[in-house]
């Protein structure tokens, strides 16, 4: 049942308030949401720490969950199976580029058009495009809202992390479906659980179970180094200020697309309990070493184990237009 505030709430904003500062926590009460949007993206380009998606561990088992091979991650997948020898793509919420610039690399590419809302996150992509010598990406700053594709221009449109983030799912898949050429392709690879993250109490269950498998030396908090005793679960006023496009219409995601697209495959992966238990803590999982790598075990069983009777939150599709 979702909240509109929880005690959680309180601990975060305290931290919040204490890592970035309290210019930076007054503008989670802007009127404008675009501007708290652009703002919030604009700070995760500084911020500091990892997130459980970067965890070596994690990685391997998304690479073999998606791709059935552990050291081939999705987006090589993607360009060796479906690209052309002439790709032109877009990428809608670019970040930073790191994924763009590597895919600019292939020779199946001719041109990549990518954008993002964070003015700051643009202007390190095209840094790092300018050092790595990459001129075959088009950066720029926008926002899906705005954009206006040219009908019948690209032969793939990549939504990484980036379609959860989309209120008016129906109106921007109808323009996607426009800007793909013939038999183009929508590949995804997005969270496409609970809106604003409002799990359910048996995930909730779920996730505060599997952290008690946790011994305590793999639970202390990145940002004051206390151990983590709880999980954190979000309320929806902090969800809207923090970012108004976190989540904002997930769950609705894969039903708009299979109205619109014929699917080519859909591989589910997870990220149910791993999201929630690994939250701040996910530095102390970096080493390849045997125990980390029991207690990571340990998790996955238990994710695994409740994917059995509940829908992966995390998902990579192929689409035919």
């Amino acid at each position: 049942m979702s909240k509109l505030i929880s005690l959680d709430d309180f601990s975060e904003a305290a931290y919040k308030l204490k890592i970035r500062g309290v210019k930076f926590f007054l503008t989670r009460f802007h009127p404008s949401e675009r501007k708290r949007v652009a703002t919030a993206w604009n700070a995760a380009t500084q911020r500091r720490g990892i997130n459980f998606w970067e965890i070596p561990a994690v990685q391997k088992r998304w690479n073999l969950l998606i791709t059935g091979n552990a050291e081939k991650n999705y987006f090589e997948y993607l360009e060796e199976k479906y690209f052309n020898e002439n790709t032109i793509l877009l990428s809608p919420g670019c970040g930073t580029g790191s994924k763009e610039i590597l895919l600019a690399g292939s020779k199946k590419v001719n041109r990549i058009d990518a954008f993002d809302i964070a003015g700051e996150r643009i202007a390190e992509a095209k840094r790092k495009a300018e050092t790595q010598k990459v001129s075959n990406i088009n950066f720029f700053v926008s926002d899906i809202s705005s954009f206006e594709p040219q009908a019948e221009t690209y032969d793939v449109v990549l939504f990484d992390s980036f379609l959860h983030h989309v209120k008016d799912l129906k109106s921007v898949l109808q323009k996607i479906k426009r800007a793909l050429k013939k038999d183009g392709l929508l590949a995804i690879n997005e969270y496409v659980g609970a809106n604003r993250f409002q799990w359910d109490e048996e995930q909730k269950r779920a996730a505060d179970k599997a952290l008690k498998l946790i011994p305590p030396k793999y639970k202390s908090r990145e940002f004051d180094e206390k151990i983590k005793t709880k999980n954190f679960y979000p309320g929806l006023l902090r969800m809207i200020l923090s970012d108004p496009s976190e989540a904002v219409n997930s769950e609705n995601i894969l039903n708009e697309i299979h109205k619109q697209f014929e699917t080519v495959e859909e591989k589910p992966y997870g990220g149910n309990l791993l999201q929630i238990v690994l939250k701040y803590i996910s530095h102390n999982f970096t080493s390849d070493d045997a125990e980390t790598k029991t207690v990571l075990e340990k998790l996955f069983e238990q994710e695994d184990e409740f994917l059995k009777t509940h829908p992966s939150d995390f998902l990579f599709g192929v689409y035919r237009k």
